[in-house]
């Protein structure tokens, strides 16, 4: 089982994309605003951990800029070479298993750059949370991801499922919910009954059925053979 084992996570990826400092920040704004309008459990009081004192972090463009240009900083070991991108990482207040971690704004090297938000497991969230495990938020949330950052690649997926899957760099993983970029192929026939299929203005979402934390396996390997991969 992945040490992730039944974590919902939603993610998107994209290769090199290098931005400024005030580029991302304008851009992450704009994505947690329509993250808080998706569900107030999505509408935080957020912490960087990066600041060691807890406090709700300024969030305003400003004071994303300011984290972000934190991230590579010399303090944090970077030089001034452009390119390493901008990291931000944010947790409620109260510490309830809810994330949104992206590193963006820079060069392909060792990873993508990527943001993700992370959602409790179905054992740690507390009653008033169990709807951000709903297929209507999950769906929300991916398509918020896509709207503002417009990966090559996103999904929203459990680390069981991402067990099913080699790690192959570049590869579309598959989740319950699987975006990828429009081109891209894939063989329709091929694809699980449970799957439906949305074509979005930048690329195609694949949908397998209505309950994200039940997914067959058989279903995530039949979607991966429908990309071409080996199974």
């Amino acid at each position: 089982m992945s040490f992730f084992g039944r974590r919902p996570t939603v993610a998107g990826y994209w290769g090199t994309r290098v931005q400024s400092s005030q580029e991302v920040a304008q851009t992450m704004r704009a994505f947690l605003d329509d993250l808080e309008a998706i569900d107030p459990g999505l509408a935080l009081p957020w912490v960087s951990t990066a600041e060691f004192d807890k406090v709700p972090a300024d969030l305003s463009v400003d004071g994303l800029v300011r984290i972000f240009e934190h991230s590579r900083s010399k303090e944090m070991g970077y030089s001034d070479t452009p390119g390493p991108g901008y990291d931000v990482d944010l947790s409620p207040e109260d510490g309830t298993a809810r994330r949104i971690i992206a590193r963006v704004g820079g060069l392909e090297t060792s990873a993508p750059n990527s943001v993700r938000v992370s959602l409790p497991t179905e054992k740690d969230v507390p009653p008033e949370l169990r709807r951000l495990l709903e297929p209507d938020v999950g769906d929300a949330i991916m398509k918020v991801i896509v709207k503002h950052w417009e990966p090559d690649r996103a999904r929203w997926s459990i680390g069981d499922y991402l067990d099913l899957q080699p790690r192959v760099r570049g590869q579309i993983q598959v989740g319950w919910e699987t975006y990828f970029h429009s081109g891209v192929t894939f063989d329709r026939s091929a694809l699980p009954q449970s799957a439906a299929v949305e074509e979005l203005p930048t690329g195609t979402l694949i949908r397998l059925g209505d309950k994200p934390m039940e997914v067959d396996a058989a279903d995530i390997v039949a979607v991966r053979a429908a990309l071409g991969y080996p199974v």
